[in-house]
Protein backbone atom coordinates (compact mmCIF):
# COMPACT_ATOMS: atom_id res chain seq x y z
CA UNK A 1 0.00 0.00 0.00
CA UNK A 2 1.06 3.51 -0.79
CA UNK A 3 1.00 6.21 1.73
CA UNK A 4 0.87 10.06 1.08
CA UNK A 5 2.76 12.21 4.06
CA UNK A 6 1.27 15.98 4.21
CA UNK A 7 4.79 17.27 3.34
CA UNK A 8 3.73 17.26 0.04
CA UNK A 9 2.10 19.81 -1.52
CA UNK A 10 0.22 20.37 -5.04
CA UNK A 11 -2.07 22.93 -5.90
CA UNK A 12 -4.38 19.93 -7.99
CA UNK A 13 -3.52 17.08 -5.37
CA UNK A 14 -5.02 16.57 -2.19
CA UNK A 15 -4.68 12.93 -0.57
CA UNK A 16 -6.82 12.93 2.56
CA UNK A 17 -4.25 11.83 5.53
CA UNK A 18 -4.52 8.35 6.59
CA UNK A 19 -4.29 7.40 10.51
CA UNK A 20 -0.65 6.34 11.29
CA UNK A 21 -0.79 2.74 11.77
CA UNK A 22 2.09 0.40 13.01
CA UNK A 23 4.06 -0.87 10.30
CA UNK A 24 2.74 1.46 7.35
CA UNK A 25 4.91 1.83 4.50
CA UNK A 26 5.32 5.45 3.90
CA UNK A 27 6.98 6.82 0.82
CA UNK A 28 7.29 10.37 -0.11
CA UNK A 29 6.51 10.72 -3.93
CA UNK A 30 10.27 11.50 -5.70
CA UNK A 31 8.24 13.85 -8.20
CA UNK A 32 4.58 15.44 -8.54
CA UNK A 33 3.69 17.47 -11.61
CA UNK A 34 0.14 18.83 -12.23
CA UNK A 35 -1.65 15.30 -11.89
CA UNK A 36 0.84 13.02 -12.31
CA UNK A 37 2.51 11.56 -8.95
CA UNK A 38 6.45 9.55 -9.86
CA UNK A 39 6.70 6.98 -6.71
CA UNK A 40 10.04 5.89 -5.37
CA UNK A 41 9.30 2.18 -6.34
CA UNK A 42 9.16 2.71 -9.82
CA UNK A 43 4.92 3.31 -9.37
CA UNK A 44 3.34 6.47 -11.28
CA UNK A 45 0.01 7.69 -10.50
CA UNK A 46 -2.06 9.82 -11.79
CA UNK A 47 -4.97 11.50 -9.75
CA UNK A 48 -8.25 12.59 -12.26
CA UNK A 49 -10.19 15.26 -10.79
CA UNK A 50 -13.89 15.73 -11.57
CA UNK A 51 -17.24 17.07 -9.73
CA UNK A 52 -20.18 14.88 -11.51
CA UNK A 53 -20.15 12.39 -9.29
CA UNK A 54 -20.78 8.33 -10.23
CA UNK A 55 -20.87 8.25 -13.66
CA UNK A 56 -17.09 9.98 -13.47
CA UNK A 57 -16.04 7.87 -11.28
CA UNK A 58 -17.31 4.79 -13.22
CA UNK A 59 -14.98 6.48 -16.13
CA UNK A 60 -11.84 6.55 -14.23
CA UNK A 61 -12.50 3.30 -12.69
CA UNK A 62 -12.96 1.30 -16.31
CA UNK A 63 -10.17 3.26 -17.30
CA UNK A 64 -8.21 2.00 -14.51
CA UNK A 65 -8.86 -1.34 -16.04
CA UNK A 66 -7.92 -0.83 -19.14
CA UNK A 67 -4.43 0.58 -18.10
CA UNK A 68 -4.25 -2.65 -16.10
CA UNK A 69 -5.25 -4.94 -19.00
CA UNK A 70 -2.81 -3.09 -20.55
CA UNK A 71 0.30 -3.28 -18.42
CA UNK A 72 -0.45 -7.36 -18.23
CA UNK A 73 -0.55 -7.46 -22.28
CA UNK A 74 2.55 -5.89 -22.52
CA UNK A 75 4.20 -7.71 -19.41
CA UNK A 76 3.57 -10.75 -21.69
CA UNK A 77 2.88 -13.25 -18.33
CA UNK A 78 0.34 -15.46 -18.05
CA UNK A 79 -3.09 -13.80 -17.29
CA UNK A 80 -6.00 -15.80 -15.05
CA UNK A 81 -8.84 -16.94 -16.63
CA UNK A 82 -10.71 -15.00 -14.26
CA UNK A 83 -8.86 -11.87 -14.83
CA UNK A 84 -8.99 -11.85 -17.93
CA UNK A 85 -12.59 -11.87 -18.32
CA UNK A 86 -13.03 -8.54 -15.63
CA UNK A 87 -10.08 -6.76 -17.69
CA UNK A 88 -12.51 -8.15 -21.45
CA UNK A 89 -15.62 -6.73 -19.40
CA UNK A 90 -14.15 -3.27 -17.87
CA UNK A 91 -12.95 -2.44 -21.49
CA UNK A 92 -15.94 -3.51 -23.29
CA UNK A 93 -17.95 -1.05 -20.82
CA UNK A 94 -15.68 1.70 -20.83
CA UNK A 95 -15.52 1.61 -25.05
CA UNK A 96 -19.29 1.61 -25.18
CA UNK A 97 -19.05 4.69 -22.48
CA UNK A 98 -17.34 6.47 -24.75
CA UNK A 99 -18.96 5.61 -28.06
CA UNK A 100 -21.99 7.24 -26.65
CA UNK A 101 -19.49 10.40 -25.20
CA UNK A 102 -18.32 10.96 -28.77
CA UNK A 103 -21.67 10.84 -30.32
CA UNK A 104 -23.32 13.06 -28.00
CA UNK A 105 -20.03 15.70 -28.75
CA UNK A 106 -20.81 14.95 -32.90
CA UNK A 107 -24.38 16.09 -31.95
CA UNK A 108 -23.07 19.17 -29.43
CA UNK A 109 -20.64 20.23 -32.33
CA UNK A 110 -23.52 20.27 -34.68
CA UNK A 111 -25.89 22.43 -32.96
CA UNK A 112 -25.94 26.16 -32.72
CA UNK A 113 -23.77 27.86 -30.92
CA UNK A 114 -23.02 31.92 -29.86
CA UNK A 115 -22.72 33.14 -33.65
CA UNK A 116 -25.88 31.07 -34.45
CA UNK A 117 -23.72 28.23 -36.53
CA UNK A 118 -22.80 24.89 -35.99
CA UNK A 119 -19.97 25.06 -33.35
CA UNK A 120 -18.01 22.71 -35.82
CA UNK A 121 -18.05 21.96 -39.34
CA UNK A 122 -18.63 18.18 -40.62
CA UNK A 123 -14.94 18.72 -42.14
CA UNK A 124 -13.03 20.01 -38.49
CA UNK A 125 -15.22 16.68 -37.18
CA UNK A 126 -13.90 14.19 -39.63
CA UNK A 127 -10.23 16.09 -39.40
CA UNK A 128 -10.64 15.51 -35.39
CA UNK A 129 -12.24 11.68 -36.09
CA UNK A 130 -9.64 11.06 -38.13
CA UNK A 131 -12.56 9.73 -40.44
CA UNK A 132 -13.97 11.16 -43.83
CA UNK A 133 -16.41 14.11 -43.19
CA UNK A 134 -19.22 12.37 -45.61
CA UNK A 135 -18.66 9.46 -43.08
CA UNK A 136 -19.25 11.61 -40.00
CA UNK A 137 -22.25 13.59 -41.25
CA UNK A 138 -23.55 10.42 -42.28
CA UNK A 139 -23.47 9.08 -38.85
CA UNK A 140 -25.02 12.09 -37.49
CA UNK A 141 -28.30 11.91 -39.81
CA UNK A 142 -28.32 8.48 -38.36
CA UNK A 143 -28.57 9.71 -34.76
CA UNK A 144 -30.61 12.82 -35.86
CA UNK A 145 -33.11 9.71 -36.75
CA UNK A 146 -33.29 7.94 -33.64
CA UNK A 147 -30.43 5.56 -33.62
CA UNK A 148 -28.18 6.91 -30.98
CA UNK A 149 -25.39 4.72 -28.89
CA UNK A 150 -26.64 2.16 -26.87
CA UNK A 151 -25.41 4.35 -23.53
CA UNK A 152 -26.40 7.75 -24.57
CA UNK A 153 -28.68 7.50 -21.47
CA UNK A 154 -25.73 6.82 -19.28
CA UNK A 155 -23.80 9.93 -20.76
CA UNK A 156 -27.08 12.52 -20.39
CA UNK A 157 -29.27 10.90 -18.01
CA UNK A 158 -30.32 13.44 -15.51
CA UNK A 159 -29.07 16.76 -17.75
CA UNK A 160 -31.41 18.90 -20.11
CA UNK A 161 -29.72 17.25 -22.98
CA UNK A 162 -31.62 13.42 -21.93
CA UNK A 163 -34.43 14.39 -24.20
CA UNK A 164 -32.75 16.07 -27.34
CA UNK A 165 -32.73 13.62 -30.21
CA UNK A 166 -34.84 10.87 -28.90
CA UNK A 167 -36.53 9.40 -31.52
CA UNK A 168 -35.44 11.69 -34.13
CA UNK A 169 -34.50 14.80 -32.78
CA UNK A 170 -35.46 18.51 -31.57
CA UNK A 171 -36.87 19.31 -35.12
CA UNK A 172 -38.49 15.47 -36.57
CA UNK A 173 -38.15 15.62 -40.57
CA UNK A 174 -41.11 14.54 -42.32
CA UNK A 175 -41.99 10.60 -42.09
CA UNK A 176 -41.30 9.14 -45.68
CA UNK A 177 -43.31 6.80 -46.77
CA UNK A 178 -41.82 2.89 -46.34
CA UNK A 179 -41.52 1.88 -49.86
CA UNK A 180 -42.26 -2.27 -50.24
CA UNK A 181 -39.90 -4.28 -51.03
CA UNK A 182 -39.87 -5.16 -54.71
CA UNK A 183 -41.36 -2.01 -56.05
CA UNK A 184 -40.06 1.07 -57.09
CA UNK A 185 -37.47 -0.88 -59.02
CA UNK A 186 -35.93 -2.38 -56.25
CA UNK A 187 -35.25 -5.96 -56.12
Amino acid sequence: MTSYRSSCTSDQLRIAKEPQQPGANLMEPTRVVGPTVYWPDGTTSYVLSFTRGHESWTVADEAETAVSALEAIRGGGEIERSLLQAYLRGVRQLEMRMTALKEELLLYARESGENGRSRLTFRELGDELRQHHSTVAERHQRILDGDTAAWRHWVTGGTGRATLYSNGGILPREDKPLREHGKEGTA
